[in-house]
């Protein structure tokens, strides 16, 4: 009786001694919700994912806020932490990072782009535990990214982890992955190796295995192994291999995805689960050749897509994983099948649905435009590389790793230096190349490393940086910061010749473009959406054409937050086919014609729903189709039928005033398609007298719609008796280093509607319009553009656009309205400054058959306008 009490109270007591097999499964979830923020003393609660500068990135001030903020909250924690490890992953914050646990400091990450973890088993307890992580986004010159086209929000800007594993795991913290990396080098076969740590005090068995779940939830394939644990290892690697009898390739067209359950157990019928971790994996060969291009199974593919930037309107880069989602659709919706995660690696949501829609893709590090020379920050680059590597491995849409951009576009010295003052420099970016390339092989041999090059290859020929990778990217921009459409196919040729063994990826093309500006004579500089519709044109047929290259990604997917930019839209880069709210442009629809398999018609100008001009005046209206023609109809009538050229068609239209709907209609393959599009056409009347309001934008050809506002600034004509225009001048066209631009790309502070003032008509004598009597408000738009020399946009990437700054004005002059002066001696500086808009309005009574004439006597230097608006009262 005395022997069986004390087997009891054994048996009760080891209940309470755990084995370091028994706990159950992982748990993981995100914390995100109810941080405080603190930012500079200010506190507020937020959620993650969150940025401190998606304000501050398009105000007006230069700059954008760069410091260290923090974040805390309280974390609760109970009988689910026992004989378990616990973790806190963070997915992405930029770019200096240091947790805190109850006070003791747990660890610290360099880089703003990549995943990592923290173990906090020794650092928390049961009940209240107190996090605090602090985040400094500012300079380091240690870390990548130094300088770049692009807003370095600072935050904690992706989720948040509690990841909870038994003692005995699938390792979580190498280098933040699952601790599982599959390969197949034969699209047969599958390796994988897998890293278990035991942080228990007792040496363990157990069985691990790898089992291969096809797409339709059958078994494919399973293999499983003994493995000896010792107490307290750390990332014991094991390697297995599964031979699947047959399988299902993925592929663009059909990306066919098995998943991989790894798990370990405590005996070797595999009954008793002690972790598990699962990941999705594609069987797939592809190549890149120097010559053909790109093979995936088999099969030239010519790989056409973007590139993209985590950044969405209003938010900054705090993005949730529905923006993800949504940004990969509209890439596929377009027809694109290759996307080039730029410049640096995105939320894992990305790549995931890379892997689910049939998007191959390339993630590069973000060491961007300069280099630091020192071990450093050669050895941050090395270290965000394997990381970068680690956390995308099995992922089948992935088929290049890059570094380095443009990091020769502004080396440290001029480009007539002697080779011998250029050489430390181009020692150590090669040398630092060459590490970064060895230490990304060294993970993954199967892959091609890239650099992706700005397009001076002489440079990369002479410094032997572009030996060092398997495959080399062009960032090329002929037409648009330097030369004309026809110098790619030259630069293209030429780069083909310098670099005969490595592949070509066209990593970068494009043209700025503010959807809300239109010209039917679109030129360089213009910043409208058919100057660049016309630039992608040219680029893809190139494209097309020549099998060396293997892919292209335009320069980008979205319009996105770049500070420091200036131009059409401040501190925003429009190249994007799509808009920073993801509205399409034109060129989007024009992408889509090309790329589409299937029958397909769109009307340009979906967005540009306001349009204006001379009643009865005829407008061009492309329509872009997959179909060999096109027949289109206006307010119900047939305009006629037109053969596609390059998958567009152009007709000529007279809109009626007020409401327009247009109609295209075609058919490819026995499939019929259509696109409507209704257009609110404001009409200046042929017969004036039954004027009603106009608004002229002066100095070019370029129309501006004002959505908001319900306004379409209509662009200038000369005055002819009858009808309405200006009086003398000239455009006011922008001086540049390669001769001139038709408007400058400063910022006018305190406006969005900056296109209204960055062009102007100079030395203007008068604005005339041959209206009828009536009361009249006359609203007269003004900007002072010549800033001084030292107020001239210079950007690094603005290679093409180097505006030669103006001397500052000394003008002054008078404005008449109907020989009444209505401003003395009006001094645009002196009363508003530069770079400023300015908006008058006067309220006039035309009597006697006048009409409006608007005059300008210059006092001093040359007047100036640069819009009006008319509007009749009544």
């Amino acid at each position: 009786m005395k022997i069986s009490f004390i087997s009891a109270i054994l048996a009760i007591l080891a209940g309470f001694v755990q084995s370091p097999l028994s706990a159950s499964t992982r748990i993981v979830r995100t914390i995100n919700d109810s941080w405080i923020f603190t930012k500079e003393g200010e506190k507020s609660v937020v959620n993650i994912p969150h940025t401190w500068n998606a304000e501050d990135c398009i105000d007006d001030e230069p700059g954008f806020w760069r410091g260290e903020c923090s974040y805390s909250r309280k974390l609760r924690l109970g009988d689910e932490i026992d004989g378990r490890q616990v973790y806190l992953r963070f997915e992405g914050a930029y770019q200096e990072t240091t947790l805190i646990v109850n006070g003791r400091k747990v660890g610290y990450h360099a880089g703003g782009y990549t995943a990592f973890i923290f173990d906090i088993t020794s650092f928390i307890h049961k009940g209240t535990n107190d996090l605090l992580v602090k985040v400094d986004n500012s300079y380091n010159e240690d870390i990548p990214t130094l300088s770049a086209d692009f807003t370095f929000f600072g935050g904690i800007y992706r989720d948040v982890e509690l990841v909870m594993t038994p003692k005995v795991q699938i390792s979580p913290d190498h280098f933040a992955s699952s601790g599982v990396y599959l390969s197949s080098s034969d699209a047969r076969h599958l390796s994988s190796k897998t890293y278990l740590s035991n942080h228990s005090d007792e040496n363990v068995t157990v069985w691990l295995e790898q089992s291969l779940i096809a797409p339709d939830g059958s078994l494919a394939a399973k293999v499983s192994g003994k493995v000896k644990l010792p107490s307290r290892c750390d990332k014991y690697a094991v390697s297995q291999s599964l031979n699947p009898s047959e399988v299902k390739l993925w592929d663009v067209d059909d990306p066919v995805l098995y998943r991989v359950n790894t798990s370990i157990y405590a005996d070797k019928k595999c009954t008793q689960l002690i972790d598990r971790v699962s990941n999705s994996f594609g069987f797939r060969t592809f190549s890149i050749d120097p010559d053909k291009g790109f093979t995936l199974n088999g099969r030239s593919l010519k790989i056409i897509g973007t590139n993209r930037h985590q950044d969405f309107y209003g938010k900054g880069n705090a993005l949730p994983d529905e923006n993800h989602v949504r940004d990969v659709r509209l890439l596929k919706d377009m027809g694109g099948n290759f996307l080039r995660i730029a410049h640096y690696p995105q939320d894992p949501v990305m790549v995931q649905m890379c892997d689910r829609e049939g998007i191959v893709n390339s993630v590069e590090i973000p060491v961007v435009n300069t280099v630091t020379c020192n071990s450093a920050f050669a050895g941050n680059c090395v270290n965000m590389a394997r990381e970068m590597v680690c956390q995308g491995y099995n992922n089948p849409s992935t088929i290049i790793w890059a570094y380095m951009n443009e990091v020769l576009l502004r080396p440290p010295f001029k480009s007539s230096a002697p080779l011998d003052s250029k050489k430390p420099y181009y020692d150590f970016v090669e040398q630092t190349a060459r590490q970064i390339d060895s230490a990304i092989k060294a993970l993954d041999p199967l892959r091609p490393t890239m650099i992706p090059c700005n397009a001076s290859p002489q440079v990369y020929k002479e410094s032997g940086v572009g030996e060092v990778p398997d495959i080399l990217g062009w960032n090329i921009y002929a037409g648009w910061y330097s030369g004309v459409f026809a110098d790619f196919s030259k630069t293209v040729d030429k780069i083909h010749s310098m670099f005969p063994d490595k592949g070509m990826i066209i990593s970068e093309y494009g043209a700025d473009n503010d959807s809300r500006c239109h010209s039917f004579s679109p030129e360089r500089f213009d910043y409208t959406v058919e100057y660049s519709t016309l630039y992608h044109k040219a680029y893809i047929k190139t494209i097309l054409a020549k099998d060396f290259i293997a892919g292209s990604n335009v320069w980008n997917l979205n319009d996105f937050y770049s500070e420091s930019r200036v131009d059409a839209m401040p501190h925003v880069n429009c190249k994007g086919l799509v808009t920073r709210d993801r509205t399409p442009k034109d060129s989007y629809w024009f992408y889509k014609a090309v790329l589409s398999k299937d029958a397909f018609v769109r009307i340009s100008g979906r967005d540009w729903i306001i349009r204006g001009g001379d009643e009865g005046s005829v407008q061009p209206v492309e329509v872009y189709t997959s179909a060999p023609s096109v027949e289109l109809f206006l307010n119900g009538e047939s305009q006629g039928s037109i053969a596609a050229k390059d998958c567009c068609a152009t007709f000529q239209l007279a809109f009626k005033s007020g409401a327009n709907v247009i109609e295209a209609v075609a058919s490819k393959d026995g499939k019929t398609v259509r696109d409507l599009l209704e257009v609110d056409y404001r009409a200046v009347p042929r017969d004036m007298s039954q004027f009603v309001d106009m608004s002229v934008n002066l100095g070019g050809t370029r129309f501006f719609e004002d959505a908001a506002g319900s306004l379409v600034w209509i662009p200038e004509q000369e005055y002819t008796p009858g009808r309405w225009g200006y009086v003398g001048g000239q455009t006011a066209r922008v001086k540049t280093k390669r001769g001139s631009q038709p408007c400058t790309n400063s910022d006018i502070f305190g406006t969005d509607e900056d296109p209204l003032y960055q062009m102007q008509r100079r030395g203007i004598e008068a604005f005339k319009a041959d209206v009828p009597d009536g009361q009249y408000y006359v609203y007269l738009y003004f900007a002072e553009l010549s800033a001084g020399k030292d107020k001239a946009v210079q950007l690094v990437y603005n290679l093409g656009n180097d505006v030669v700054g103006e001397e500052a004005s000394d003008r002054v002059f008078d404005v008449s309205i109907n020989g009444q002066t209505l401003l003395k001696d009006y001094d645009i500086r002196r009363e508003n400054g530069a770079l400023r808009p300015v908006i008058k309005r006067f309220t006039v009574d035309v009597r006697g058959g006048e009409g409006l004439t608007v005059g300008f006597t210059p006092v001093k230097g040359e007047t100036v306008l640069n819009a009006i608006r008319i509007y009749r009262c009544f």
